[in-house]
């Protein structure tokens, strides 16, 4: 009895899930198209990936008389189309391109109504021999011809040329005109002209030039002498070196200085005032000023930009503002340094300081600036006051009002550091939460044994102070790298939990193994699971 070999096989239109390397596979169903994978031949490459190597779906694209194109057809199925094989002259019947078809000495067009276009690429063109005429008509009624062997120009013959209305003649010769001879346009009869005549150059007129209508001048005009104006001037813009006015000047529209220098001691513009280096509102206008770089006014557009640092003494809200773009390549946060305004002048001989603010201050932070003894310290502050008491007293000349002094923490206020966001999960005030990712300095996570001073993010935080608890949240990268020291450097290590839930780097593969206890597969709902077992199943 025969021996028979089968490679995988089947009657459908759908290419096997995976082929071992070098194994062979085949569809047979007598329906295949370009957009499935019937009457194909398959192999598999080294991932076990089915790979296409041919099948009757392709050798029926072949199977169509050399040289026949018109009535060629497939022989499987027409809708698979047809590959066309040349003559031995190397020829076909007929040869169609998207729209066109080229049959014999004919070009044309199969769609109705179809346009031609010749569009060589970039710099190409598309050109007609010398002597060669271009002809229009069926009784070659018209034609254009480079006259190559008379006179070396374009030449037009048979009917006239008319312009339809809306197309306009440019002529793009540069020649100027002296005399009515010359020129890049010349016309030896006369010229009627329907409509305005615009000229660029100069307009030379030998005789009496008559103006019926009204004359306008959208450049220049120079008068040699005396400018005469019977009635009204009206000017839309005016330049003028030196304006002298004696009597009352009124101003309807805008007053714009784009030079020189505006000489004010004192200026007050609405509720502004600026006086010496410092702009203020004027009194009885509110405390609040304005800033708005837009000018249709009091909107979140346009930029306000500072040349030099900026100091803010007071809270920073930034409203309607989607993005915050930073050029500074670090974001410090919890800065131990800060700069605090005396709001009082401190006599000599005092130990007690208003300043503008004794937020972030601590018992114990140092303090610096105008007669303050080194080594200085602070010994209490007081919140509702913006108070603090130094340890040694202020030296000879005292600190007057609007001095400048560092202080500087000394002590660890076990607070947190890191950025804090609110959103809402739904709708109403019910569904507010507030978010937090960075250092906790001291974590007392129940549900976590990682140290402290670690980074972790919360999406639902409770921040009191600036101590922050919450469940953590989830972490989405691309990769995960352990430092030195964390895992195996033999590699192909693998990650497993150990008794405290930190992950922990196995080691690696170099050394090899003579003994396996369990290997890792996944079972029938791909779950990873461990097993002593290795069964392949069925196809």
């Amino acid at each position: 009895m025969a021996s028979f070999i089968r490679i995988k096989r089947s009657t459908g239109t759908t290419a096997p899930s995976s082929l071992k390397f070098g194994e062979l596979g085949v569809t047979l169903s007598g329906g295949g198209t370009q957009a499935n994978s019937g009457d194909r031949l398959f192999v598999g490459d080294n991932g076990e990936n089915p790979q296409v190597v041919g099948g009757r779906y392709f050798t029926d694209l072949l199977s169509n008389v050399a040289g026949s194109v018109a009535s060629g057809a497939n022989a499987s199925t027409a809708s698979n189309g047809f590959v066309p094989i040349l003559t031995a002259d190397r020829k076909v019947d007929q040869w169609n391109v998207d729209n066109l078809r080229l049959d014999a000495n004919v070009l044309s067009s199969t769609n109705t109504d179809g346009d031609i276009f010749f569009t060589p690429n970039g710099s190409g063109e598309v050109v007609i021999g010398d002597d060669i005429f271009l002809t229009f008509g069926d009784s070659k009624d018209a034609k254009i011809e480079y006259d190559e062997n008379g006179t070396d120009r374009v030449q037009v013959t048979g009917a006239d040329w008319t312009y339809a209305n809306g197309v306009s003649i440019l002529m793009a010769d540069v020649t100027d005109s002296s005399t009515k001879d010359n020129g890049a346009l010349v016309v030896e009869g006369g010229v009627g002209i329907e409509k305005s005549v615009n000229i660029g150059g100069n307009l030379g007129v030998t005789g009496v030039s008559t103006f019926t209508g009204i004359g306008t001048f959208v450049s220049d005009l120079f008068v040699g002498g005396d400018l005469h104006v019977a009635d009204d001037l009206f000017l839309d813009e005016a330049t003028i070196r030196n304006l002298r006015v004696t009597g009352i000047s009124t101003f309807e529209g805008d007053m714009h200085q784009t030079g020189g220098v505006f000489h004010a001691l004192d200026a007050r513009v609405g509720g502004v005032g600026i006086s010496s280096n410092v702009i203020s509102s004027l009194p009885n206008t509110g405390n609040t000023l304005y800033i708005d770089p837009y000018p249709d006014g009091l909107s979140n557009e346009g930029t306000v930009i500072v040349k030099g640092d900026l100091q803010v003494d007071g809270t920073t809200t930034t409203v309607d503002s989607f993005t915050v773009n930073l050029n500074d390549a670090i974001i410090n946060l919890g800065v131990t340094t800060s700069t605090r305004t005396v709001m009082a002048t401190a006599l000599a001989g005092v130990s007690t300081i208003k300043l503008d603010t004794t937020a972030g201050i601590n018992t114990g932070d140092g303090i610096t600036g105008t007669n303050i003894a080194s080594g200085t310290t602070i010994s209490t502050y007081d919140l509702n006051e913006a108070l603090v008491t130094i340890s040694n007293a202020v030296q000879v000349g005292g600190i007057a009002t609007t001095t400048q002094l560092e202080v500087t923490a000394n002590v660890d206020t076990n607070t947190d550091r890191g950025v804090a966001f609110t959103y809402n999960t739904s709708s109403g005030a019910g569904n507010n939460k507030q978010g937090f990712f960075g250092y906790i300095d001291a974590d007392t996570n129940t549900n976590s044994n990682a140290p402290a001073r670690s980074f972790t993010f919360i999406p639902d935080a409770t921040i009191v102070g600036d101590t922050v608890t919450g469940t953590r949240g989830a972490l989405d990268v691309a990769d995960i790298y352990f430092q030195t020291g964390g895992y195996d450097t033999t590699g192909n290590g693998i990650v497993y939990f150990d008794t405290t839930g930190k992950q922990v780097g196995a080691a690696g593969t170099a050394a090899g193994i003579t003994t396996s206890n369990f290997i890792l597969t996944t079972d029938a709902n791909n779950i990873p699971k461990w097993t002593t077992t290795i069964d392949g199943g069925s196809f």
